[in-house]
């Protein structure tokens, strides 16, 4: 991708950073069918988190574009604590990249930018959560250095009950 160019978002990329947005959670949810779906009320809610996002200090969002096309984009956050070391945290959001652009450095190089964000924050800790199942972030987090810590486990609640009346009976 010769023609690659990442800038920081625009109110103007508002609809089309909520459209990667979606893809991203049409991703997951195929990549795992237990994450939790996205509802009607949360897809109109989109628009509004992306403009709130925008807008605050401790956010960015990137766009990556290939001639003139937004085709990825990432965001980011810094979290500033004085009950846990490290003190100044990035937290990588979200990143989505379409399919026909993938494996073309994209991906890195949104996280180049963003990395400047957050060593202009002096964060000295980077976290990034992803669905398992989800094989192309699994694969690009762990090239890039990112080791599991913490696991999240999930069940229904009617599930457990379930499973502990077999094991209690």
């Amino acid at each position: 991708m010769g023609n690659l160019t990442v800038r920081r978002a625009v109110f103007s990329d508002v609809d089309r950073i909520v459209e990667l947005r979606l893809l991203l959670q049409e991703h997951v949810e195929l990549s795992n069918a237990l994450i939790w779906r996205i509802t009607e009320e949360g897809r109109r809610l989109l628009k509004q988190k992306v403009e709130n996002d925008l807008v605050d200090n401790n956010v960015n969002v990137f766009l990556a574009e290939a001639d003139g096309e937004i085709i990825g984009y990432v965001q980011g956050e810094v979290t500033i604590r004085s009950d846990y070391v490290p003190r100044t945290v990035g937290h990588v959001s979200l990143i989505y990249v379409m399919k026909q652009s993938r494996r073309n450095g994209v991906g890195k190089r949104l996280m180049k930018e963003l990395c400047k964000f957050f060593n202009s924050n002096k964060a000295d800790h980077l976290t990034v959560n992803y669905i398992i199942g989800n094989k192309e972030a699994e694969g690009f987090w762990r090239k890039l250095g990112f080791q599991p810590i913490i696991s999240t486990s999930a069940i229904y609640l009617k599930e457990l009950d379930f499973k502990l009346n077999d094991m209690v009976s």
